[in-house]
């Protein structure tokens, strides 16, 4: 009977084994003789997890055969020092090794046991990979042991902690080599850290592709060092990682006179020079929190979206605990040569702090002086936003394509009459800003007379008068009155009686 058993056991196996096929297939990894405690590690592991191959895990064991820990056995760096076999209490009950699966007490046991092998065969040989959810968690203990990665820095083993490693080599423009450099000891270093965060080795050690097993990704490095920081500043400095180049970016051309200063990165950065002058191209995207992403962990609700906002405790709860990697809540930042005038259009708040900030204020009725009370216009009530009315191709003053405002689609909404009527609006409110501006002037000009002949006191205050009534008449300029006319009407009238007032005041 037992004999039959396991046959029909083996048939099942081998049909489901060659049955299940891999659309990411690659040929098979040379096999090299492996230590016996190795031999017994995959056995272990392999009840359940590598014999039976789910693609996710047939993959990450093929990568750990080809890698640099391919001589350590799987429980060494997946169960902490003293805690193998404790941290999941189903792993007891697995054997060890063949000659201890085969020692059973009676017959019912044995097919009983097998059964249940069998019964896991089936349920994860034809699992896909995206069924494979939770992901192996890595002690700092089981990588920081005395004859693995101490952090002490003594000895051939203890120099990673504290020695400069090559990460990455890169070719420079004037195609001179270069060298990223990486010390571990640095990164561990908690004042250093960000709110909430607790670095581990597989903060940075972590398989996000199939290429290596334990692969450290570059993208992870400029999230931490570029994300929250300004250029060049704190864990964003370029020196911490870039060697500063000495040689002369001036061309001298042959036969030419030398120039009087040699100009190179050396240079630029004794006097200061901001690298964001030449560079700024070079960071891009500001790593952001992607707070959809919360949902394929957490159920949804208001204040799962409120508590993403809580970086110590969103760090708390994720990086110092292990429980999910940076892209599953970050967008990556890039750091990679781009066009160098990209910058100017990627970072137009550099310059224009908020280009349409009048008009949104006459739309909302908001920001003058001298108002008790908001006066949006009636369209800014029922949410009607820029692309009703901004419908028509053309061109601004400086010859820049831009969507302008089109009168015929006032009547689409309302009747043929409303398509004249910003016609008139423009015209009227063109005609008070005018008169208010000559008032303007008007206030200036006998604020000049006034010096010397009233007090300086008087000056001051006719002078702030002015600067209330200015105010006024920049949103209507600039916002274009049309926006919301009764709303420019009533601020450019303020304005005018703020100049009264400030001529009244030198009187």
């Amino acid at each position: 009977m037992k004999k039959l058993f396991l046959l029909a056991a083996a048939v099942i196996v081998i049909l489901l084994s060659t049955t299940y096929s891999y659309s990411e297939e690659k040929p098979p990894v040379k096999n090299l003789p492996l230590e016996p405690s190795i031999v017994k590690s995959q056995f272990f592991c392999g009840y359940c997890h590598i014999l039976t191959y789910p693609r996710v895990i047939k993959k990450a064991h093929d990568s750990w055969k080809t890698g640099k820990h391919k001589e350590v056995s799987c429980e060494e760096c997946h169960y902490p020092p003293e805690r193998i076999g404790v941290i999941i209490p189903e792993h007891k009950r697995i054997p060890e090794d063949e000659k201890a699966a085969s020692k059973k007490k009676t017959e019912l046991e044995f097919m009983k046991t097998e059964l249940e092998v069998l019964s896991r065969l089936t349920t994860i040989l034809n699992m896909e990979e995206s069924t494979v959810r939770t992901r192996p968690r890595i002690d700092d203990r089981s990588c920081t042991t005395s004859k693995c990665h101490p952090t002490s820095g003594k000895g051939k083993e203890g120099e990673y902690w504290t020695k400069k490693i090559k990460f990455v080599e890169y070719v420079r423009e004037d195609k001179s080599k270069a060298v990223v450099s990486f010390t571990h000891k640095a990164h561990f270093d908690k004042d250093k850290l960000i709110e909430g965060q607790e670095m581990h080795c597989t903060s940075c050690h972590q398989q996000q592709t199939y290429q290596k097993h334990f692969e450290v990704s570059k993208d992870s490095c400029y999230l931490c060092h570029f994300k929250g920081t300004k250029f060049n500043e704190g864990r964003a400095k370029c020196s911490l990682c870039h060697e500063i180049p000495d040689k002369p970016l001036n061309k001298i051309e042959e036969g030419a006179e030398p120039p009087k200063k040699l100009i190179s990165h050396k240079t630029l950065e004794e006097s200061k020079v901001s690298c964001e002058s030449c560079h700024g191209q070079m960071i891009q995207g500001k790593g952001g929190i992607k707070k959809e992403g919360c949902f394929n962990c957490h159920s949804y609700s208001a204040e799962m979206l409120k508590k993403a906002e809580d970086k110590k405790t969103m760090h708390q709860e994720h990086v110092a605990a292990q429980n999910a990697r940076c892209f599953e809540c970050h967008i990556p930042i890039g750091h990679s040569e781009a066009k160098f005038m990209d910058v100017a259009t990627a970072k137009c708040s550099l310059c224009h702090p908020d280009h349409h900030a009048q008009q949104k204020m006459l739309i909302a009725g908001t920001g003058g002086t001298g108002i008790e009370r908001d006066y949006p216009i009636r369209h800014f009530n029922m949410k009607v936003n820029c692309f009703a009315c901004h419908t028509q191709d053309g061109y601004d003053y400086k010859g820049v394509q831009v969507k302008k405002g089109n009168p015929e689609n006032c009547g689409a909404c309302h009747t043929e009459d409303e398509n004249k009527l910003v016609k008139k609006w423009k015209e009227d409110v063109l005609d008070i800003l005018e008169e208010a501006e000559d008032m303007e002037l008007e206030a200036l000009e006998a604020i000049e007379a006034a010096r010397g002949k009233v007090p300086d006191a008087a000056i001051k205050k006719a002078m702030a008068m002015v600067a209330e009534g200015q105010g006024n008449i920049k949103i209507v300029a600039a916002g274009g009155g049309v926006h919301n006319k009764k709303y420019s009407v009533l601020l450019l009238d303020i304005a005018m009686e703020k100049f009264d007032d400030a001529m009244a005041e030198l009187e």
